[in-house]
Protein backbone atom coordinates (compact mmCIF):
# COMPACT_ATOMS: atom_id res chain seq x y z
CA UNK A 1 0.00 0.00 0.00
CA UNK A 2 1.44 3.37 -0.98
CA UNK A 3 1.62 6.34 1.38
CA UNK A 4 -1.06 8.11 -0.64
CA UNK A 5 -3.44 5.15 -0.28
CA UNK A 6 -2.67 4.94 3.42
CA UNK A 7 -3.48 8.64 3.88
CA UNK A 8 -6.75 8.22 1.99
CA UNK A 9 -7.67 5.26 4.17
CA UNK A 10 -6.87 7.25 7.33
CA UNK A 11 -9.10 10.09 6.10
CA UNK A 12 -11.95 7.64 5.49
CA UNK A 13 -11.55 6.24 9.04
CA UNK A 14 -11.58 9.76 10.51
CA UNK A 15 -14.69 10.73 8.55
CA UNK A 16 -16.48 7.52 9.53
CA UNK A 17 -15.57 8.02 13.20
CA UNK A 18 -16.92 11.59 13.14
CA UNK A 19 -20.17 10.43 11.55
CA UNK A 20 -20.81 7.87 14.31
CA UNK A 21 -20.96 10.60 17.00
CA UNK A 22 -24.68 11.33 17.14
CA UNK A 23 -24.47 13.67 20.12
CA UNK A 24 -25.73 17.19 19.45
CA UNK A 25 -23.11 19.94 19.46
CA UNK A 26 -24.41 21.48 22.71
CA UNK A 27 -23.94 18.09 24.44
CA UNK A 28 -20.38 17.75 23.14
CA UNK A 29 -19.61 21.19 24.56
CA UNK A 30 -21.26 20.24 27.87
CA UNK A 31 -19.16 17.05 28.16
CA UNK A 32 -15.98 19.00 27.44
CA UNK A 33 -16.85 21.61 30.10
CA UNK A 34 -17.82 18.91 32.62
CA UNK A 35 -14.49 17.13 32.08
CA UNK A 36 -12.73 20.34 33.10
CA UNK A 37 -14.10 20.13 36.68
CA UNK A 38 -11.88 17.12 37.44
CA UNK A 39 -8.63 18.27 39.09
CA UNK A 40 -6.02 15.49 39.42
CA UNK A 41 -4.21 15.75 42.76
CA UNK A 42 -1.13 13.93 41.52
CA UNK A 43 0.32 13.21 38.11
CA UNK A 44 -2.19 13.60 35.32
CA UNK A 45 -5.23 11.73 34.17
CA UNK A 46 -7.54 11.24 31.25
CA UNK A 47 -11.28 11.73 31.62
CA UNK A 48 -13.57 9.04 30.22
CA UNK A 49 -17.25 9.49 29.52
CA UNK A 50 -20.43 7.84 28.33
CA UNK A 51 -23.55 9.60 26.99
CA UNK A 52 -26.96 8.01 26.63
CA UNK A 53 -30.32 9.44 25.69
CA UNK A 54 -33.31 8.26 27.70
CA UNK A 55 -36.93 9.29 28.19
CA UNK A 56 -36.00 12.19 30.49
CA UNK A 57 -33.10 13.63 28.47
CA UNK A 58 -29.40 12.78 28.43
CA UNK A 59 -27.44 10.75 30.98
CA UNK A 60 -23.77 11.79 30.98
CA UNK A 61 -21.30 9.76 33.07
CA UNK A 62 -17.72 10.97 33.54
CA UNK A 63 -14.82 9.40 35.42
CA UNK A 64 -11.08 9.79 35.88
CA UNK A 65 -9.36 7.01 33.98
CA UNK A 66 -6.76 4.74 35.54
CA UNK A 67 -3.05 4.53 34.69
CA UNK A 68 -1.28 1.27 33.85
CA UNK A 69 2.37 0.94 34.89
CA UNK A 70 4.58 -0.46 32.12
CA UNK A 71 7.87 -2.20 33.02
CA UNK A 72 9.71 -2.61 36.29
CA UNK A 73 8.52 -4.47 39.38
CA UNK A 74 5.04 -2.89 39.17
CA UNK A 75 4.50 -3.88 35.51
CA UNK A 76 0.80 -4.24 34.77
CA UNK A 77 -0.33 -2.55 37.98
CA UNK A 78 -3.35 -0.29 37.59
CA UNK A 79 -3.21 2.95 39.59
CA UNK A 80 -6.17 5.18 40.31
CA UNK A 81 -5.56 8.91 39.99
CA UNK A 82 -6.64 10.91 43.03
CA UNK A 83 -8.74 13.93 42.11
CA UNK A 84 -11.10 16.56 43.44
CA UNK A 85 -14.15 18.25 41.99
CA UNK A 86 -15.35 21.79 42.72
CA UNK A 87 -19.07 21.17 43.26
CA UNK A 88 -19.92 24.86 42.81
CA UNK A 89 -18.25 24.73 39.41
CA UNK A 90 -20.34 21.68 38.51
CA UNK A 91 -23.54 23.57 39.34
CA UNK A 92 -22.46 26.39 37.00
CA UNK A 93 -22.57 23.96 34.06
CA UNK A 94 -26.37 24.06 34.29
CA UNK A 95 -28.87 26.86 33.67
CA UNK A 96 -30.94 25.39 36.48
CA UNK A 97 -30.31 22.49 38.86
CA UNK A 98 -33.32 20.43 39.91
CA UNK A 99 -31.46 17.85 41.99
CA UNK A 100 -27.94 17.24 43.35
CA UNK A 101 -27.10 14.02 45.21
CA UNK A 102 -24.00 12.24 46.49
CA UNK A 103 -24.03 8.43 46.63
CA UNK A 104 -21.74 5.94 48.33
CA UNK A 105 -22.91 2.44 47.45
CA UNK A 106 -21.64 -1.12 47.74
CA UNK A 107 -21.01 -3.15 44.61
CA UNK A 108 -21.77 -6.61 45.92
CA UNK A 109 -24.30 -7.27 43.18
CA UNK A 110 -22.88 -4.96 40.48
CA UNK A 111 -19.99 -6.57 38.61
CA UNK A 112 -19.44 -3.50 36.41
CA UNK A 113 -17.16 -2.01 39.09
CA UNK A 114 -13.96 -3.38 40.63
CA UNK A 115 -14.12 -1.53 43.93
CA UNK A 116 -16.18 -2.88 46.84
CA UNK A 117 -17.66 0.58 47.38
CA UNK A 118 -18.09 3.32 44.86
CA UNK A 119 -19.11 6.93 45.12
CA UNK A 120 -20.66 9.32 42.68
CA UNK A 121 -22.11 12.80 42.49
CA UNK A 122 -25.29 13.14 40.45
CA UNK A 123 -26.58 16.50 39.23
CA UNK A 124 -29.82 16.87 37.26
CA UNK A 125 -30.97 20.01 35.52
CA UNK A 126 -31.39 21.91 32.30
CA UNK A 127 -28.55 23.11 30.10
CA UNK A 128 -28.33 26.15 27.84
CA UNK A 129 -29.12 25.32 24.20
CA UNK A 130 -30.14 21.84 25.18
CA UNK A 131 -32.54 19.89 27.25
CA UNK A 132 -32.45 17.93 30.44
CA UNK A 133 -29.17 16.39 31.56
CA UNK A 134 -28.36 14.05 34.42
CA UNK A 135 -24.62 14.26 35.07
CA UNK A 136 -22.92 11.45 37.00
CA UNK A 137 -19.37 12.09 38.20
CA UNK A 138 -18.01 8.67 39.16
CA UNK A 139 -15.37 8.15 41.84
CA UNK A 140 -13.82 5.27 39.87
CA UNK A 141 -14.21 4.05 36.29
CA UNK A 142 -16.40 1.08 35.33
CA UNK A 143 -14.56 -2.28 35.24
CA UNK A 144 -15.01 -2.76 31.48
CA UNK A 145 -13.01 0.42 30.77
CA UNK A 146 -9.30 -0.09 30.22
CA UNK A 147 -6.59 2.25 31.49
CA UNK A 148 -6.79 5.83 30.26
CA UNK A 149 -3.01 6.24 30.31
CA UNK A 150 0.08 4.05 30.29
CA UNK A 151 3.12 5.18 32.27
CA UNK A 152 6.64 3.85 31.82
CA UNK A 153 8.07 2.71 35.15
CA UNK A 154 11.01 4.70 36.46
CA UNK A 155 12.23 1.73 38.58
Amino acid sequence: MSIEELLQQMEKYRTRREQTDHRPQWLREFVHAAAEVFEPLQFSGRIGFDCRADESGWLVSLYMGTTEIIGGPRDGQIDHVSFRIDVMEVSRLFDSVSRMEFYSVTNESDDRFQEATRSLLTVSGSVKDGGSVRLELLGCPPKFVGPGLKKQSSD
